[in-house]
């Protein structure tokens, strides 16, 4: 029994699976509650973690002054009358110059109809989605280092109906005291084939960033910014400013710009205004960030 109407329905549900040209663009959301608060800025900043990493910048590990970074997070996405659920986990590890990252994220959206051919009801579905990425990174020297991630993912109606792709980061970091810049390329992967068997790029990016800090006492304030060109001719730019007291109480504040080329309604990352706040104690780490008209997303972690 062919489904038309429920593959329509698939697209929206699953946050935009092809966004007018583009496939999967949910595996460019960010999940990271801490960048989250930042609009996505943050890919150039060491003080927003390193447990998401697989889902960020790899290169942030083997320079990072934690070992190890694990978090788990957990949100809702309002969607029509109902909402979604959003949740995952991270952790990272450095051992000397190297490191490791992985993480899992996932998405259960609400309930949508089913139609036949014939337009009459044929049940329901709750879409879903999810990535799993592994990283890995090396440093050369105190100040440079690279890193390399290999995701997977899928966004899926039912077991009849699901999307699959595989996509790769890479990424070099370069750090000078208060100073650090990020450049490379994003969610690199072979094409995705729809149902209706039309192939579509994923939302790949060039990506370059910057973070710098600057204390006064007990506060400091961080500014960070990330430009991404898509190669679909989009163009995603944060800006992102965090103050923190004695590197224990955060407050964060972000804005994003997206454009569109004529022929694509939807950007891959749409423009948006966010605020975040975090906390940290004895290693301990909570982290919330909200998208206004958006979703909420919390986190909860540990690193040393």
């Amino acid at each position: 029994m062919k489904r038309i109407a429920a593959i329509v329905l698939f697209a929206v549900a699953t946050m935009s699976a092809f966004a007018q040209g583009t496939a999967m663009d949910f595996i460019r959301a960010d999940r990271n509650p801490a960048t989250l608060g930042l609009a996505g800025a943050g890919s150039a900043s060491f003080s927003v973690g390193t447990a998401f990493t697989a889902f960020g910048n790899p290169a942030l590990v083997p320079l990072s002054e934690h070992s190890y970074d694990f978090a788990g997070v957990f949100g809702v996405a309002p969607s029509g009358d109902s909402h979604s659920t959003l949740y995952g986990g991270g952790a990272s590890a450095r051992f000397g110059g190297f490191g490791v990252s992985a993480a899992y994220l996932g998405g259960k959206y609400p309930e949508i109809p089913l139609y036949s051919e014939g337009g009459g009801a044929s049940g329901h579905a709750t879409p879903k989605d999810m990535m799993t990425a592994l990283g890995l990174s090396f440093a050369i020297g105190e100040n440079l280092s690279f890193g390399a991630v290999g995701r997977y993912a899928t966004s899926a109606l039912d077991a009849k109906t699901t999307l699959t792709s595989i996509s790769a980061d890479i990424m070099a970091l370069y750090r000078r005291d208060a100073l650090s810049v990020t450049a490379g390329v994003v969610s690199l992967g072979p094409k995705v084939k729809s149902v209706s068997n039309r192939t579509y790029p994923l939302p790949a990016s060039a990506k370059v960033a910057a973070a710098y800090k600057m204390g006064f006492g007990d506060l400091s304030t961080e500014v960070m910014a990330d430009v991404d060109y898509y190669f679909s001719g989009n163009l995603g730019a944060a800006l992102g400013v965090q103050g923190s007291y004695k590197d224990m109480a955060f407050l964060r504040l972000g804005g994003r710009l997206a454009t569109a080329k004529e022929d694509f309604n939807v950007a891959p990352v749409p423009s948006m205004f966010t605020v975040g706040a975090g906390v940290k104690l004895f290693g301990v780490v909570f982290d919330a960030a909200y998208v206004i008209g958006g979703p909420v997303m919390a986190g909860l972690g540990y690193r040393f």
